[in-house]
């Protein structure tokens, strides 16, 4: 299979369901769908720009998924169903309850497991869904990338704790903490207007100040013995940055909980690739830029080194387009040379050495 944009699917059977977005509804659209031009278009009205299709070309070309489809179904309707709760507790001006964390901390495991199934190896990261599913499916692909990110950092290097030591033990009770505060990192949006929250376009000042409120507030929503002190730090610093210039204490460096700079890294390359209501997904490889390039200013450079070994800027089942408009689908490529992907054409496989050869503009 291979991911195109609809534009060009016309006619090519969809290899893979569009979700709703509400998780309990029937898919937009069935794998195996041959893909009319009233599905593209209802597709595109409802802000799906690229679809995973078959064709000849790409048989046997099968990205696996970080978070496997029957995973991601399932959390999906839990944590839709959690953040629901947590708008009902918000409202009744109470804390978020011990029977959330509990929801929330079943997610967690799934998740953490689905990612240990996989080992540290670069998968396809997040799946394709309407924009209006963006909150949840967010809170998803986010929770699993850091988890990622962190597994792998704390198994090689251990973890850092507030008094600044590497440790190797409760490696795994870390782990569950970071994805419980990866899970709630945007949960003080519950208070942010939605006029502001799905504004198609700039905010003002104003309406800036307000959206930074939501990691204070997020935080606040936390301040039960239900939830670790880590789990709030997460949630209260995942818009600072490693230089000071993020929002909203002003930290920057160590100072920063490690569990936050981790969220950093997952929020940002996650909302860079996902469809938002006010911003189409951008590629993955501009995704991987944006990390790469914030090292040592927006990123802590150790979790951006991290990152650069799991995150693949030309994933498998990836169109490429050279500068000569020969096209191709990622075949195979290895984490360790992420720039010489495996690439078949219509002629047949051959290594493409993306520092070697320009793409397409």
């Amino acid at each position: 299979m291979r991911l195109l944009p609809i534009t060009r699917a016309h006619g090519l059977q969809l290899a893979r369901d569009i979700p709703a977005a509400e998780p309990r509804q029937m898919p937009l659209l069935r794998a195996g769908a041959k893909l009319t031009d009233g599905y593209i278009k209802s597709l595109g009205a409802a802000g799906i720009h690229a679809i995973w299709v078959h064709d000849p070309l790409t048989e046997g070309i099968e990205p696996r998924d970080l978070v496997p489809p029957h995973v991601r179904e399932q959390a999906a309707r839990q944590i839709n169903d959690a953040l629901d709760k947590a708008g009902r507790e918000f409202d009744r001006r109470a804390l978020l309850s011990r029977d959330t964390r509990v929801d929330l901390a079943a997610i967690v495991e799934m998740l953490v497991k689905a990612v240990a199934d996989n080992g540290d190896t670069a998968l396809v990261l997040s799946d394709l869904h309407a924009a209006d599913a963006y909150t949840h499916q967010h809170s998803i692909d986010v929770c699993a990338l850091g988890i990622l990110l962190g597994r792998t950092l704390f198994l090689r290097d251990g973890w850092t704790d507030f008094k600044g030591r590497r440790r190797v033990d409760g490696i795994n009770r870390r782990v569950h903490q970071l994805g419980l505060g990866l899970l709630l990192h945007d949960i003080g949006k519950i208070a942010v207007p939605g006029h502001i929250l799905n504004k198609p376009g700039p905010l003002t000042a104003e309406e800036r100040e307000v959206m930074q409120t939501h990691p204070d507030v997020g935080a606040q929503m936390l301040q039960s013995n239900f939830y670790s002190p880590l789990v709030r730090a997460i949630v209260r610093e995942h818009h600072e940055r490693w230089d000071g210039q993020g929002y909203g204490h002003g930290l920057a460096g160590s100072s920063i909980s490690q569990l936050a700079r981790i969220a950093a890294v997952a929020d940002v390359y996650d909302a860079v690739t996902s469809e938002r209501p006010y911003k189409a997904a951008q590629p993955a490889h501009v995704g991987v830029r944006v990390i790469l390039e914030g090292s040592g200013t927006a990123f802590d450079p150790e979790v951006v080194e991290v990152f650069r070994g799991l995150v693949l800027p030309y994933p498998v089942g990836v169109e490429l387009r050279l500068a000569d408009g020969t096209a191709g689908v990622v075949a195979h490529v290895e984490p360790s040379d992420p720039h010489r992907p495996l690439v078949r054409f219509p002629n047949g496989e051959r290594v493409v050495d993306l520092d070697e050869e320009r793409l397409a503009a």
